[in-house]
């Protein structure tokens, strides 16, 4: 079975080549114009000698000669250009040239306008979008978009004639039809000059446009999988829709089925529909390779059929109508852990699935949506509340009539459902009436805001009767104002500032109201007494740069408290004993001290513990040369204490090591760890990396070859961590 199983491998890898030389043709266009000369435009002819024949209309050019047609250029030692039969000839260091960068150079070329071909002799062709170099004994441009090689060598590798590039492929005769398909006999694909693979026959599309084939497929091992082989077949339906069909094997798991499809009908309707299915050989044996995983433990609900269903959709109707919908199911809470690909989706704790209709108006919005949340972490789910609907009207602050009074409104209607418990309806409403006033560049906002709240509930085990009610009110006050500073910048990099305060003190007034009798939703439902007073200090510090003439926010910073009056004054609900009548100070910070770093902070203080209640911080820095470092700290007390970390060092132009790791303090272990080393050659690189994580410990080798595509990965690790 080995000597099968190295076949197919190296049966696959001829594969992928084969597939992906096409990709350098379908991102290139054309290469040297559709309409190389034309008789009908005039043509500037400078050299040495040049002598015209007026009746032959006929040039015949010696030494240095540039010959000039709108954006085409061609130089040689020798030219004779038959406007009249519309032919040229052209001899000794021959190079065409057009205004895309692209150019054709040769022995000898000779063109026939009429028919728009050409033919070269030991000549090269160079597409510069995707540096693509094609040297033959024989190039013939036999139509607008169309080629014909001998003995011709493809590569993205820049290099000297006669110089060997560091991978090449090579076929005794080619043909191209841009548009249409690449063909070619015998090929041959070297490495620095040497032989490694070989293909009687290459057949595959060279569009510039999407087309209908197989993607490049990937290929890998690992101990949970075994040998892995994921293949794609794209299908371009139409100019606006596709479909991608995957297939995946696994040696050691099992096969893997799925389909994309995706619509773009017009710039005000997108579609994205993704559906896979992976049939596991034993689920069982696949656990083992996380036993005794913390941090990845999730309820053992997987069975051998695993599938995830996702499902994207924005739709603009005229009258300011648009529908979304935004929906991820899988089968089971263990999905993320075997089949995400990268970090953030491996922590998963939760999924959130919504479906929504909205309508917009000058100054109101309705809104209807139905959520629907998947807990990884919780076994039975038919404890989650799941709102569906829950429908929202709100009106912006309008003036109303005549008067100085303004009116603002907030609604919400929401049908809570679950498979056991407590559910039911609420409606909440709730009107703000506010009065602002102006003077001296303060403003001042009374406002007064009534609250009903309805309920409908069913399942309440402890009360009988089925519907509540309760009504509240807010009021109070706002004072704001916005100072703004400019002045002249000493920083060489800088014009001027600009420095915005804005200080705000707000009062707030709600009745105490016995709410035990209601259900409780969320946090709604439990709205507590208050008297209080809030004061924030807002500050934003902004220059205009000197080179750019653009503005750069330095500093954004945001501070607020709160102090209860009624907490103060002996009303303590919560703890008679507690004597904390202030509240934690929340804070955000964003410094950007230029445009290569990024520091940011937002958290709470515990003003009498005297110590962060919790806080979110990251450092973003990087520079001209490409150097980077990423943190990100986020601290909730008692409960989570987790650095995430990702550097790269550019030791030389050629040379990158990277080290990412994510590590839990709580713990005080790493959770996944890499580190690796990435060297880049003009027209190759290759990265080389080891990954620790929990479960399995990995080893990836990636050769990217520039205009095929990653066309070689290997994946290799040992045993369950």
């Amino acid at each position: 079975l080995l000597p099968a199983m190295r076949d197919f491998r190296t049966i696959t890898f001829v594969c992928l080549i084969v597939v992906s030389v096409a990709s350098i043709l379908r991102e290139s266009e054309a290469g040297i114009s559709d309409k190389t000369f034309r008789k009908d435009l005039p043509v500037e002819v400078t050299a040495d000698s040049v002598n015209y024949d007026r009746t032959r209309q006929t040039y015949f050019a010696e030494g240095n000669v540039v010959v000039v047609q709108g954006t085409m250029v061609l130089m040689a030692d020798e030219v004779t250009l038959d406007m009249a039969s519309g032919t040229a000839k052209a001899s000794g260091n021959v190079e065409l040239t057009d205004e895309d960068g692209d150019w054709l150079k040769g022995e000898s070329l000779e063109l026939d306008m009429d028919e728009d071909t050409a033919v070269a002799v030991n000549g090269r062709l160079f597409l510069k979008d995707t540096n693509l170099h094609i040297d033959g004994e024989a190039l013939k441009k036999t139509g607008p978009k169309s080629y014909e090689f001998e003995k011709a060598v493809y590569t993205t590798c820049d290099c000297e004639p006669g110089e060997t590039p560091a991978w090449s492929f090579y076929t005794e005769t080619a043909k191209v039809k841009i548009e249409g398909f690449f063909t070619g006999r015998h090929a041959r694909f070297y490495i620095k000059g040497v032989p490694i693979l070989y293909s009687p026959f290459l057949a595959a599309p060279a569009k510039t446009k999407r087309q209908t084939g197989l993607l490049v497929p990937r290929i890998g091992s690992s101990d949970v999988g075994g040998f892995k082989f994921n293949n794609a077949f794209f299908w371009a339906v139409s100019p606006s829709r596709d479909v991608t069909f995957y297939l995946d094997t696994e040696s050691k798991r099992g096969l893997g089925t799925g389909f994309e499809y995706r619509q773009a009908r017009s710039k005000r309707s997108l579609s994205e529909i993704y559906i896979y299915h992976f049939r596991e050989r034993d689920i069982d044996r696949v656990r083992e390779f996380r036993d005794d995983v913390d941090n990845l433990m999730r309820p053992l609900s997987a069975e051998d059929d695993r599938w995830r269903l996702r499902l994207r959709h924005r739709e603009w109707f005229g009258n300011d109508f648009v529908f979304k919908a935004n929906v991820d199911i899988v089968s089971d809470d263990e999905y993320f852990i075997d089949f995400a690909d990268d970090s953030a989706e491996r922590a998963l704790e939760s999924l959130e699935s919504t479906v929504s209709i909205s309508k917009s108006w000058s100054h109101y919005n309705l809104v209807a949506e139905a959520r629907v949340f998947d807990n990884l972490f919780l076994d039975h789910e038919s404890t989650v509340l799941q709102k569906l609907p829950e429908i929202t009207f709100t009106s912006s602050r309008t003036k109303v009539g005549g008067t100085p009074l303004y009116l603002s409104l907030d609604s919400v209607f929401v049908n809570y459902q679950r498979g056991e418990g407590v559910e039911g309806q609420r409606l909440d409403i709730v009107p703000r009436l506010s009065l602002p006033i102006r003077s001296f560049g303060w403003e001042f906002t009374p406002f007064f805001a009534p609250r009903a709240t309805l309920y409908r509930v069913e399942n309440d085990p402890i009360k009988d009767d089925d519907e509540h009610g309760r009504g509240l009110y807010e009021a109070g006050a706002e004072l704001t104002t916005t100072f703004v500073r400019y002045f002249n910048s000493e920083w060489e990099g800088v014009k001027k500032f600009r420095q915005t305060i804005r200080p705000r003190f707000a009062y707030s007034y709600i009745p105490a109201y016995s709410q035990d009798r209601l259900p409780e939703f969320d946090t709604v439902d439990r709205i507590r007494a208050r008297n209080s007073i809030t004061y924030s200090l807002n500050m934003t510090l902004a220059g205009i740069l000197r080179k750019s003439g653009r503005r750069h926010d330095f500093l954004y910073m945001d501070l607020s408290q709160s102090l209860d009056l009624r907490e103060m004054s002996g009303h303590r609900e919560v703890d008679p004993d507690r004597d904390r009548p202030f509240s934690d100070v929340t804070g955000e910070i964003i410094f950007r001290p230029n445009t290569f770093s990024r520091v940011a902070f937002k958290g709470r203080y515990d003003v009498y513990d005297r110590r962060p209640e919790h806080y979110d911080m990251s450092v973003h820095l990087r520079d001209r040369r490409g150097d980077r470092l990423d943190l990100s700290y986020r601290y909730r007390r008692d409960a989570t204490d987790y650095l995430s970390a990702r550097t790269l060092a550019r030791l030389s132009r050629k040379v990158d090591v990277f080290y990412r790791t994510r590590y839990s303090f709580e713990d005080n272990k790493a959770l996944e760890t890499s580190v690796g080393l990435v060297y880049r050659h003009q027209c190759w690189s290759a990265e080389l990396a080891y990954s620790d994580r929990l479960e399995e410990k990995l080893f990836l080798l990636t050769i990217d070859l520039n205009g095929l595509g990653r066309a070689f990965k290997s994946k290799g690790g040992f045993g369950g961590g």
